[in-house]
């Protein structure tokens, strides 16, 4: 608190203000707003706005007297996650999954006239085009695959992936080895990590399953020292071994080198634990949603508003496709599923204008695809958003309409405390 009135008793001191004036004007009690500068009191977040207009603040003052405001509930560190959460979010509802905008040009060279005798080359520029023939050269074959293991600052190959499968339509399967790192204090390894997932989610999303990270904790980074290129990758026909900080790369051509890396490798999976598991089965994908919301909460966010509380039996029977491989199973884990949202404590649905004006026009529902369940009619839209609208009225539904470009369109994502987080693809 004392960073937050530090700071306003500054301002009101630039801007020549008293305490008895800043009251008057904001309609605040001036003994409260004493307390407030004090560090004794909270300023109501429903009086900072006024605090702001009056106080005629310049944009880059209110920005770092709100962060000033935000960090008297909230840890600094807690709040850098929020922050690399909603940048990730605020970027993937820009990708573009059209056409791609243009085409690699082919390879004027092979890897083999490329690096000639050349076994070690230095400088990031070097390493950068040494990591663009290998990988172009390993897309050329039909049977496409990377093993590799980079180090926790990359940025370039993570990026040149997802140009990638975006402009190229790559469907080279690809399994990664990530070391998150454990040897920090406990706020530091989730934002260290959090930053390293941040930037694979994208890759998984465009992959089409064709992307598999594997994950494991390392208390002792540092064990790196003493090894001049501790992260490689490995194709049919190379290894390149990667320094710590990328500017260095080894290139080996041999079989065996090749073969041994690629037993080293596997050696390190059975280690390992998968990071992300992808699923196309519905019944799988409902049995997901289920491991997703525990009996006190359920926090469903998507274009659309989520309407599963409201759904019957005969609603659920009334709708799901028959002839579906599964069918009585699917029907089953749909009742069970629409039987425990009835039930949870606390129901959030978090959506878009967009998407609720989209529900009306065409009756489809972006968690379930039209193959398995069926437009809902005119007239059950109606019913079901009357619904909605009484229960988040009477407090039990808590609905949320996010601003654009915040959150993916063709994206569902349901969180649990114990079960980690679901992601479902709705296009």
């Amino acid at each position: 608190m004392l960073l937050f009135s530090e700071y306003l008793r500054e301002l009101m001191k630039d801007k020549q203000i008293s305490v008895s004036s800043l009251a008057r004007l904001t309609g605040m009690e001036r003994t409260h707003l004493s307390k407030v500068l004090t560090g004794s009191r909270t300023l109501p977040y429903h009086a900072l706005d006024e605090l702001i207009y009056h106080l005629r603040l310049t944009p880059s003052e209110e920005k770092r007297l709100r962060s000033y405001y935000d960090d008297q509930f909230e840890k600094k560190g807690t709040r850098h996650s929020h922050e690399l959460v909603g940048k990730l979010f605020s970027n993937l509802s820009c990708l573009d999954f059209s056409a791609p905008a243009f085409e690699r040009t082919r390879l004027l060279m092979d890897l083999e006239q490329y690096a000639g005798e050349k076994s070690v080359f230095t400088g990031e520029t070097n390493v950068q085009f040494l990591l663009r023939m290998v990988l172009s050269e390993e897309m050329s074959r039909t049977d496409a695959r990377l093993e590799l293991t980079v180090p926790p600052s990359d940025t370039f190959l993570h990026t040149d992936l997802i140009h990638r499968y975006m402009d190229d339509k790559m469907s080279m399967d690809i399994t990664q080895i990530i070391c998150f790192d454990a040897s920090s204090t406990g706020t530091d390894i989730n934002l260290h990590n959090l930053e390293f997932f941040c930037r694979i989610l994208p890759i998984c999303l465009l992959s089409r399953q064709h992307y598999h990270p594997y994950y494991y904790y390392d208390n002792n980074i540092s064990t790196h020292y003493t090894d001049p290129f501790p992260y490689f990758l490995i194709t049919h026909s190379c290894v390149v071994c990667l320094s710590e900080d990328g500017a260095c790369a080894m290139l080996l051509r041999s079989p065996d080198s090749i073969a041994y890396y690629r037993r080293h490798f596997q050696s390190l999976i059975t280690s390992c634990y998968s990071l992300i598991q992808y699923t196309s089965n519905p019944l799988e994908i409902l049995e997901s949603y289920q491991r997703c919301t525990e009996p006190d909460g359920f926090y469903m966010a998507m274009d659309q508003p989520c309407f599963a509380r409201f759904y019957s039996d005969e609603f659920i029977l009334s709708h799901i496709r028959q002839g579906l491989t599964g069918y009585e199973q699917i029907l089953q884990a749909a009742k069970e599923r629409f039987s425990l949202l009835q039930m949870v404590s606390h129901f959030y649905t978090i959506f878009s204008e967009a998407g609720l004006k989209r529900f009306m026009m065409d009756g489809t529902l972006d968690d379930y695809p039209v193959e398995i369940v069926t437009p809902f009619t005119t007239e059950e839209r109606r019913w079901l958003m009357r619904e909605l609208a009484e229960a988040i009225r009477s407090g039990n539904v808590t609905g949320y309409i996010f601003r654009e470009n915040v959150f993916p369109d063709y994206l569902s994502m349901c969180t649990s405390a114990e079960q980690g987080i679901g992601f479902f693809t709705t296009r």
